[in-house]
């Protein structure tokens, strides 16, 4: 038990904790973040191999002795990820459950009689894209032609490139794309934003007819707002015009028509042409007179019998010439 214990600690004092500083031309290897990754190790075909020790970063993670017994053949050096590191088949180191700073530089240190070797990966830790999204703005232009601005956006952008595909196999390594589409001229054309990383790639079109549809409607029919506030407007015209004719014939009926008055028995002559509001001659004809009782009070007639009533008419004769206090008298003669 002494002797492996011993030989780790002259292997990680002999490596400095670090790794050499010849280890040129590591291998490119991609993990999905919360996902797993496993580094390959390749043994030269020797049998005197006393040692492999995994570093990340030039600090150890794991160590094991090939010769020793299985209980004490493998060690995990990192305390942190010791449930996340394994040691596979042939040595392979595997890593679960992947984290950003699991990133960086893995080197596999193999000591044996008279030589080191070393074999190294680059592990890079990318999450997987997803909520790709596409704004727009559209506009129609004074010369008829459908203006678009398209933005492309997606979640974890920062390990992403973001490109447009239009027709034609045309790349454009942009986010924004700026379109000026004419619908005479032109047939329906799609373009693709594509977001892709190392380990994931999405992709969604859109078409220049679909966007295009709204402000081409709209150019064919007039806003709907307009009209709605043009038709009010002559609605409360026809209302008021009709509001106030009818005001002004409930003020004194038509005064081109034929009134019945009548007035209390007790009211004096003089009381009568106070009363008279408008009275009109017709030439020939029967008189017509509106009456009015100002600040007087109208007491309800008391029930009499229809033999009490008696109607007076009377026919006036004039020259055309209008005489307006000379109809007030006639007007009186005939009441009284």
């Amino acid at each position: 038990m002494l002797r492996p214990r011993l030989l780790l600690a002259l292997v990680l004092l002999s490596s400095g904790n670090s790794a050499p500083q010849d280890s040129a031309n590591p291998l490119t290897v991609n993990g999905i973040l919360g996902e797993s990754v496993t580094l390959s190790l390749k043994l030269p075909a020797r049998d005197d191999i006393q040692s492999i020790t995994w570093l990340h970063n030039g600090k150890s993670v794991t160590f094991i002795l090939p010769k020793a017994a299985p209980d004490v053949r493998v060690s995990v050096t990192d305390t942190e990820r010791k449930h996340r590191l394994q040691i596979m088949e042939n040595y392979s180191l595997l890593l679960s459950n992947l984290t950003a700073a699991d990133a960086g530089l893995y080197c596999a240190q193999i000591t044996m009689q008279t030589s080191t070797e070393f074999s190294c990966y680059t592990l890079q830790v990318f999450r997987q894209l997803r909520n790709l999204r596409i704004t727009n703005h559209t506009r129609l232009s004074e010369i008829g032609t459908c203006e678009i601005h398209l933005t492309c956006s997606v979640e974890n952008s920062n390990d992403s490139l973001l490109r447009w595909h239009v027709v034609g196999n045309t790349s454009i390594k942009e986010a924004n794309l700026t379109i000026s589409w004419d619908p005479k001229n032109s047939s329906d054309q799609k373009y693709t934003c594509i977001a892709e990383n190392p380990v994931s790639s999405i992709a969604f079109s859109v078409s220049t007819q679909s966007l295009c549809k709204g402000v081409l409607n709209t150019k064919n029919h007039p806003d709907t707002k307009w009209i709605i506030i043009v038709v009010t407007a002559i609605l409360m015209c026809i209302i008021i015009t009709i509001g106030l004719f009818v005001w002004r014939k409930k003020g004194c009926l038509w005064r081109t028509g034929i009134f019945h008055f009548s007035t209390p028995q007790t009211q004096s002559p003089a009381d009568t042409i106070r009363n008279l509001d408008y009275v009109s001659v017709s030439p020939g004809n029967t008189v017509y007179a509106c009456v009015t009782h100002p600040n007087k009070q109208t007491n309800i007639p008391t029930p009499v019998k229809s033999s009490d009533f008696s109607t007076i008419y009377s026919t006036v004769h004039q020259s055309k010439e209008s005489k307006p206090i000379s109809s007030r008298t006639t007007a009186l003669d005939s009441v009284i």
